[in-house]
């Protein structure tokens, strides 16, 4: 389980955070530039905030979900609590504000441009292909989770959250 769980990582998030972004800076010729003092407050506060975001719903991927983050072993069980309970994609918020933090450390609007376009492209996946995958794993109980947690902006006040 744990070299499933670490090659997913590997695979998945490793190459969008990492490989994908510095061929971009690479192919592009960027030139780096010291970006401004907000940019780096702000770019560290997204880093940090994204990264625990994506180590709390990894874990609870792999202690709860009894599964990766990978579809070729994703979770037996339907995760509904830490950030799950707020907002049904908190793993991929962790990946976007990981994504965004760079666009912001490095200056680099094409990597703000790729963040958006991965963005973009997850919704579009999670509601034609994903969705579908969990009614079918998890039938009613996701389903009833669907309709009380939104999906990408976080439920802070517990008005729609599910139990």
């Amino acid at each position: 389980m744990k070299k499933s769980w670490l090659k997913a990582i590997l695979l998945l998030p490793f190459n969008v955070t990492v490989i994908i972004p510095t061929l971009l800076l690479w192919y592009t010729d960027y030139q780096w530039c010291i970006p401004s003092i907000s940019q780096i407050i702000l770019g560290i506060m997204l880093f940090c905030g994204g990264l625990g975001l994506f180590i709390k719903t990894t874990l609870l991927f792999h202690k709860v979900g009894q599964g990766t983050l990978s579809p070729l072993a994703p979770p037996k069980r339907l995760i509904i609590k830490g950030p799950y309970k707020r907002v049904r994609n908190p793993m991929l918020l962790g990946i976007l504000c990981i994504l965004l933090s760079e666009a912001l450390l490095f200056s680099s609007s094409c990597i703000f441009i790729y963040t958006l376009i991965f963005f973009v492209v997850n919704c579009i996946y999670f509601k034609t292909v994903e969705e579908k995958r969990l009614i079918k794993r998890f039938g009613q109980d996701y389903i009833v989770y669907r309709d009380s947690v939104p999906m990408w902006l976080p439920d802070f006040h517990g008005k729609r959250r599910v139990k």
